[in-house]
């Protein structure tokens, strides 16, 4: 890599300043959203195919995904990503290839780590990855198409491929010196993935298929809601499966898009439904019974949950009855 390239890509940036000042992370520069979705419309501007950005250093980025499929190329130092339970190195010369239903973390970078983030739009995505069906990237694309796919991700080692080099290269050139063409940056990118496709055997450094882990926890979680809704907390099932309160309340909001609260509301409102239907047991007893001593609490959720209050509901149910 020319010299004067890596010394444009390094320079220190704006946000970067605000960081080694000491202002804190600015979510909102990233995702409108709470469970931190990094934004195309954020990052981006407007949506473009291909958007080419240097990853922001100097601080750690929290647990987070993208509404984009996203490749990251280290070119100085390293970056370390953590993605559930594997924690992934990257070096100068790896390339990191994740696809949008990846949730992950990354570990502060300092002045010598150097990484650029592309960053790939949903439909060049499809036609992009449609044409590496037989490759390595075929299960990452698929998923990556589905609406609640799972996540993949694979990575690459490239040392100091001369090849791979000359096409990050000529990508850089673009962004840095040219007026970025997109035909040309398509044309770039795509070259990038057929040829980590073609010498895969040779570059692959690890590959994941993070599913399997997530459905067995979401199982878990699940389940043991199902079972312990009167009691349960996220204290116990974090101890159950062995991971800190924490680590396990952000897995959750990553998994089902909100809090272990919520999940727990969510399964005592459906239980003291069935009763109020089912049984002629008082509210107030059914609602104690699901595990809640402040009934104005529950009965005001379960009617924002359900749009009517536990009474009504009860009313509905024998008229229900009555009719059948």
């Amino acid at each position: 890599m020319e010299a004067f390239l890596m010394e444009k890509i390094s320079a220190i940036t704006e946000e970067e300043r605000q960081l080694l000042s000491g202002t804190t992370l600015d979510i909102a520069r990233y995702s409108a959203e709470r469970d931190f979705v990094v934004s195309t419309d954020k990052v981006a501007g407007k949506v473009k195919d291909i958007t080419v950005r240097t990853h922001t250093r100097y601080t750690d980025f929290p647990l987070h995904r993208h509404n984009y499929l996203e490749m990251m190329i280290v070119l100085g130092g390293s970056i370390t990503h953590i993605i559930g339970d594997d924690e992934i190195c990257l070096c100068r010369g790896d390339i990191l290839v994740m696809n949008k239903h990846i949730s992950h973390s990354i570990k502060r970078a300092d002045t010598p780590d150097i990484g650029v983030n592309i960053i790939i739009s949903d439909s060049f995505a499809e036609s992009l990855l449609g044409e590496l069906s037989d490759t390595v990237f075929a299960a990452l694309a698929s998923e990556n198409s589905k609406v609640d796919g799972d996540g993949m991700y694979i990575c690459f080692s490239t040392g100091s491929n001369k090849q791979i080099e000359n096409i990050v290269e000529n990508m850089l050139y673009e962004l840095t010196e040219y007026a970025s063409d997109i035909k040309i940056l398509r044309r770039t990118v795509a070259l990038l993935f057929d040829y980590l496709s073609l010498k895969s055997d040779k570059m692959l450094k690890a590959a994941n298929h993070v599913s399997d882990r997530e459905s067995e926890r979401k199982k878990q979680i699940l389940c043991y809601i199902k079972e312990n809704y009167r009691n349960a907390s996220l204290e116990e099932i974090s101890n159950l499966m062995y991971l800190s309160s924490p680590y396990l309340s952000k897995l959750i909001k990553s998994y089902f898009g909100t809090g272990f609260k919520d999940l727990l509301l969510k399964e005592r409102i459906s239980r003291a439904e069935e009763l109020f239907r089912k049984t002629t047991l008082p509210i107030g007893e059914i609602i104690h019974s699901v595990g809640y001593e402040n009934q104005s609490y529950f009965h005001r959720e379960f009617k924002k949950s359900r749009g009517k209050s536990p009474l009504e509901a009860r009313r509905e149910a024998k008229s229900e009855k009555k009719r059948a």
